[in-house]
């Protein structure tokens, strides 16, 4: 099985946030905390992203999907996650008691997108400890590529579309101080002030990144005896980098990440 090991920071770009935060979402004057204020940060599914390599992107998709076939303790319905391995090996990016958890990837319009990160201290994903959204905008589609090298492992082919987008905003809330520490971690270096029970939305960085993306509906999951099981869905294969556009597939590397649809 690989990439439990996800650095979920890099994946995000959670550690350039900058900005200002505020309290309420009608206030759009700056506030406490370090950062500055927005208005909104969506997270809603809402239209779709076209011109994708293969098919065009919409809807809610979920990251631990990928070891759905493989591992029990996946709901395939709403992405809740309370298995043992995952969690053990996500934990560097959970707060502490952490008993279950999601993470998503939203298309919320035609150009933007948002990563959502929900935390719970029961097995349900009822009882939550934090959350935390991080929304993208700017999505431009860009040429076709072909030629990459294949990766079997992760049914990855030869084909992607060039893609850029700017990190736009952030969105948390620690409903308990385990989740403002967890939050206060993630944005370690903007002198964000997180308060629990207190949801703030803020401002990002605004860096611009690089990546490859393709979709596709083929044998993406490998099931408990190592086969590769066809998911029916899409499946998002996403190869991102703050500098320049990736030149190959990294399956192994952690600027690779693959969003299941729900």
């Amino acid at each position: 099985m690989k990439k439990v090991l996800i650095n979920l920071t890099l994946i995000l770009g959670i550690t350039a946030i900058i900005g200002a935060c505020k309290k309420d979402e009608d206030d759009d004057s700056s506030s406490t905390g370090g950062c500055q204020a927005v208005t909104a940060c969506s997270t809603t599914a809402s239209g779709a992203i076209t011109g994708i390599d293969n098919a065009s992107l919409s809807g809610t998709f979920s990251m631990t999907h990928k070891w759905a076939a493989s591992l029990s303790g996946i709901d395939n319905t709403t992405g809740c996650t309370t298995n043992s391995t995952l969690l053990s090996g996500f934990s560097s990016n959970l707060p502490t008691g952490t008993a279950s958890f999601t993470v998503k990837r939203v298309v919320t319009s035609s150009s933007t997108f948002a990563d959502l990160w929900n935390t719970y201290s029961d097995t349900s994903c009822s009882s939550e400890i934090g959350n935390m959204a991080i929304g993208y905008s700017d999505v431009s589609v860009g040429d076709d590529v072909t030629g990459l090298t294949a990766d079997t492992d992760e049914d990855l082919g030869t084909t992607a579309t060039k893609v850029t987008f700017k990190q736009n905003c952030l969105k948390g809330k620690g409903s308990t101080s385990a989740g403002t520490t967890w939050l206060t971690n993630f944005t370690s270096g903007s002198n964000i002030t997180w308060s629990a029970g207190e949801e703030l939305t803020c401002s990002a960085s605004g860096d611009t990144y690089y990546a490859l993306w393709h979709v596709d509906n083929s044998s993406k999951r490998q099931n408990s005896s190592g086969v590769m099981d066809n998911y029916t869905k899409h499946v998002w294969d996403a190869e991102n980098s703050s500098s320049a556009y990736p030149t190959d597939w990294d399956g192994d590397g952690s600027n690779y990440s693959a969003w299941f649809e729900l």
